[in-house]
């Protein structure tokens, strides 16, 4: 298997475990707060609501810029592609606790969005000191 393959197959990998790590955690967690009674929201911090108005749209619209700007680019940016691709789905994550969640729940999305940063920038400081040595950067001569 050549190093660009090996390369991809890492992106993937880390791409589809932090996915699905987010999936089941944003589903616990908004499940958990859709069910609670009217009593245990009376008790805790924490609670399902959906909170939509301007900034939120504005944020959205934002978002969706950066996303297409990421996949009109995305042969381009390889390998750092799916890193970028990490992130912005951690700033995805964490939107979506802003926007449905208040109170304590909301700390969740942006634990996601740490995790996604930190797990993306590593793999990006990786690529960078072993582009040439995989040959994913093209050799000046």
């Amino acid at each position: 298997m050549n190093e660009r393959k090996e390369v991809q197959t890492i992106n993937w990998t880390l791409f589809g475990v932090l996915t699905l790590a987010g999936l089941v955690s944003a589903g616990r967690t908004l499940t958990n707060l859709k069910n609670m009674t009217p009593e245990q929201e009376a008790e805790g911090q924490s609670r399902f609501q959906v909170q939509w108005e301007q900034p939120e749209t504005i944020f959205a619209l934002i978002l969706g810029c950066i996303t297409l700007l990421l996949i009109l680019g995305w042969k381009r940016l390889f390998p750092y592609n799916v890193p970028l691709a990490m992130i912005v789905g951690g700033i995805c994550y964490a939107f979506l606790f802003q926007v449905t969640t208040v109170g304590w729940a909301g700390l969740i999305g942006f634990v996601g969005l740490l995790i996604a940063v930190v797990v993306g920038l590593l793999m990006m400081i990786i690529y960078a000191f072993g582009a040439r040595k995989w040959g994913l950067r093209r050799r000046e001569e």
